[in-house]
């Protein structure tokens, strides 16, 4: 219900009809539709952290974690960009974000930011990160990078405009650009 009117047309009532409840039933798990999208989104990054953290794992080193967390990231949402408004966009649309969202989105990203930047300061301890760069400010850009690719690729396809670069495309040159600027 939720992709096909978006958030703005969502209603408790109509996703009891839905999925055939009484509202009663829907309301003692969910106050309002903020909540409900909350749930959708903390759900949907808690798969997206399991995920991430897997590949920023299993990097050789966290100048290459920093790629495999844009590839992993981009790559996750590249065919499901419905699932990274549930994520990213539409709690924001909702106009209040519910307490459970604030908490996990901040608890979870902080959580897989610190698997990164305890790899890059290894680097930078091992004299493989450029000298200066911050690890937890690279963390930060290396999900900003990945998100402002798939806002891009969101935006174009619910505006019905193509691209000239594929998401794909962009990822790559993301991360090639991530790789050279932090010291390979």
């Amino acid at each position: 219900m939720l992709v096909r009117g978006g958030v703005l047309g969502l209603t408790l009532e109509a996703v009891a009809a839905e999925a055939d409840l009484s509202k009663p039933s829907l309301f003692y798990y969910f106050r309002s539709k903020e909540d409900l999208v909350g749930a959708l989104a903390v759900e949907g990054l808690e798969r997206e952290v399991k995920v991430l953290e897997a590949a920023v794992t299993a990097a050789a080193s966290g100048v290459e974690a920093l790629a495999a967390l844009v590839r992993a990231r981009v790559d996750l949402y590249a065919e499901d960009l419905d699932g990274f408004r549930v994520v990213y966009l539409w709690p924001q649309l909702t106009g209040r974000q519910s307490e459970a969202h604030q908490s996990r989105v901040l608890a979870l990203s902080g959580q897989l930011n610190d698997v990164l930047e305890a790899r890059l300061q290894a680097d930078a301890r091992a004299g493989r990160l450029a000298p200066g760069l911050q690890p937890r400010r690279l963390a930060n850009l290396a999900w900003t990078v990945a998100h402002g690719v798939l806002s891009l690729g969101a935006g174009l396809e619910h505006s019905g405009v193509g691209t000239r670069f594929t998401l794909s495309q962009l990822r790559d040159e993301a991360c090639a650009v991530l790789l050279r600027s932090s010291g390979r």
